[in-house]
Order: structure tokens, then sequence, then C-alpha cells
């Protein structure tokens, strides 16, 4: 049973709208600062301190969240956060200012990742309804690269934060009307299964005992070394194709597939295949990295978007899944929070490596690419050997 089918609806809405304008900035962000003139090396390093935020702050503010119990104040914050920084980013071109500008942004950015747990909570778990938030946040990802490419090709990349901004506006018009019913996911919290809530009694750390610390480690290791491939794939692809449509349009299939992707793996997700979903997205990962070390044209980078959006939907949403069917509201937040802030760490400290390798070798990607390897492999050998379903 749903908890409010209203705030569900609502929340689905505000992460499309959400989604639309986070991967409209983090896709074309790299374009904007090779616009200003900045070398790769370094557009690769300033992402890298921009996504550093998503594992500073999201256990932190996940805690403080299943410590208030109150979901929505920081979604609120997250939301405003992003407004005013937005408008803020609207008047400068200065590159030490614009880095402080998206570091915050990047702050505020976490505190509307609670939204998940929030979801999740009113949806009492359901992997089909999970799925469903997957796969808008997938759709509105698509939606966003697409229309920023258009954009791009039409008003030119300077005008990237008034696209974005505009856009963000409309999440706004959602947010307002999401109602948090607290007292009634405490309710249902109640009788959740006692192999569970014997683990999360007065949120002492034993309660992460439930949880497989592998997951954790495999997310860390599969982004370390693929991110921040992506981050500057925007650039890679401008080498060999002229149109930002159509490369807009290679960069927002993969969440298009995700869509789909996602919402049938929240039919058939179980505890007997979770574990092969993670191991086969990883697998899927490795693949990608040598896909983008080929790829050099429109339909050769097409082939291995796919095979990205396959390798992001099963292994993240196998992830959430056992996560979530795994805590409850007392730790259901700071779980969440650990496992963004895996992804980001690998995405923060494999920024930095990547950013290391494109120096020594003089931005030849193909050669930094090639290093990259290595980690998702790591991360399948970890899942396949150490994951558990209890």
């Amino acid at each position: 049973m749903i908890i409010s089918k209203k705030s569900v609806a609502f929340i689905l809405g505000t992460v499309f709208f959400i989604y639309l304008s986070i991967m409209m900035l983090y896709t074309y962000l790299p374009s904007y600062l090779y616009f200003l003139g900045v070398p790769i090396p370094i557009v690769t390093l300033t992402i890298t301190f921009a996504m550093s935020t998503f594992f500073i702050f999201p256990p932190l503010l996940g805690r403080y969240s299943d410590k208030l119990q109150n979901r929505i104040y920081f979604i609120f914050i997250g939301s405003v956060g992003i407004l005013i920084t937005l408008v803020f980013l609207l008047f400068t071109s200065n590159f030490i200012i614009l880095n402080i500008l998206v570091f915050i942004f990047g702050f505020f950015t976490s505190s509307l990742t609670i939204i998940l747990t929030l979801y999740s909570e009113l949806v009492q778990n359901d992997q089909k309804w999970i799925s469903y938030y997957n796969s808008i946040c997938s759709i509105g990802s698509f939606i966003g690269v697409l229309i920023g490419g258009m954009m791009i090709d039409i008003f030119r990349v300077e005008n990237l934060f008034l696209f974005i901004l505009i856009t963000f506006m409309l999440s706004i018009i959602f947010i307002v009307f999401i109602r948090e019913n607290r007292q009634l996911i405490l309710d249902y919290n109640k009788k959740v299964p006692e192999y569970i809530e014997k683990k999360v009694i007065d949120n002492n750390l034993e309660e992460d005992n439930n949880i497989s610390k592998s997951i954790y480690y495999s997310l860390l290791f599969r982004n370390f070394g693929i991110i921040p491939i992506l981050n500057i794939l925007v650039i890679i692809m401008g080498f060999y194709i002229s149109s930002h449509t159509e490369i807009a349009l290679l960069v927002g299939i993969n969440p298009l597939f995700q869509f789909f992707i996602m919402i049938f793996l929240g039919r058939i997700l179980n505890k007997k295949n979770i574990k092969a979903f993670m191991i086969l997205g990883y697998c899927l990962s490795v693949i990608v990295i040598l896909g983008y070390i080929i790829s050099v044209d429109f339909w050769g980078f097409l082939i291995f978007q796919v095979i990205v959006s396959l390798s992001y939907s099963m292994f993240w949403m196998a992830t959430i899944v056992y996560i979530a069917q795994n805590s409850t509201s007392i730790n259901k937040g700071r779980l969440m929070g650990y496992a963004t802030t895996s992804v980001f760490v690998g995405t923060t400290i494999g920024g930095l490596f990547f950013s290391l390798l494109l120096t020594v070798f003089h931005s030849n990607y193909y050669i930094s690419m090639s290093f990259m390897i290595i980690f998702p492999i790591v991360s399948t050998l970890i899942i396949a050997i150490k994951f558990k379903n209890n």
C-alpha cells in the first residue's frame, strides 16, 4: 500500500525536472569550460571538485534527516539553495568564482538526494515503485541532455545557466505540494520484518550489520573507473561529431534506455537474482570503457551508450532495492547516503587520477582511458566474492 499517492506523484514530477536540470549542467559544464579556454585536464579537475560534494554531504545529511525524522526540510533547503546558486552563476565567467558556486550547487543537490529516502518510505520499499522513481530520473536526464544540446546549437553554450535556471524553476511547483506523512511512515515501520527491526534499535551502529559492505566498495571502484571518462565524453565526441544535437542524442540515449530497463528490472528483481544483476552490470562497465576507446563515429558511440545504460541500470537498481528492503526509517537515510557517497568518492578520486593521467600523457585520452579498465573489474570481483544477500 502506498502511504500517500499524491505525494508520490508530486515527488515523481519533482525529480523529473530536477534531473533534467542537473543532467544539463553536469553534461555541458565541460563544454562551457572548454569554451572559456580551460585545458581538458583542468576541466576534469573542475568537474571532480564539483562532484566531491556528493561524497562529503549525503551521509551527513542522511544521518541528520534520520535523527530529525523530517525529510521535507532538507528537500526544501536544497531546492531553494539551487535556485539562488543558479541566479549567481548567470552573472559570472570568472573561473575561481564559478568553481565555488558549482561546489555550493553540489551541496544543495546533496540535500535534495533525501527525496529518494522519503519516496522509498512512502511506497513502503516496493521495488516496482522504486523502479518507477529511477525511470523518471532517467527520462528527465535524457530530455535534459537533448534539450541542452539543442539550446546550445541554437543559442550557444554561454547561455547554459539560463537554460538550467528556467527548467529547475518548474520543479519548485511540484515540491510545494509534497507532504511527508511522517506518522503514517513510522506506523508502517512497526510492521517491518523482525530480522530487520532488531538490527535498527536505538540508532546503534550495529544496525548496519544487515547490509553487505561489499556494495559500497564495488560502487566506489566502478565509478572510479568510468565516471571521469563520462564527465568529458561530450568533449571527446566533439572531436568526431560537429553537431551538439547529435552529441546530445548520444549522451541522452543512455538515460532514455535506463527508463525502460529499470521498469523491467523492477518487475523481475528478487533476492535470488540481485547478485547476478550486480555482477553483470559491473562486467558491462569494462566493455563500455573499451568501447569509448575504439569509437570514432556516431554509430560506434551509440552502441556503447546502449551498453552503459544496461550496465548502470543493473547494478544501481539492484543496489537501491537491496538497501531499501534491508533498512527502516531509523537508518534508511544514512544507508542511502552511504551509497551516494561511495559513488562520488570513486568519482572524485578517479577524476583526480584521470586528470593526472591526462597531464602525464599530454591529453591523450586513448592511453589514459586504458588505465581505467581495471577498476570496474575490481568491482565485479568484490561482488562475486564478498556480496551475500541475507
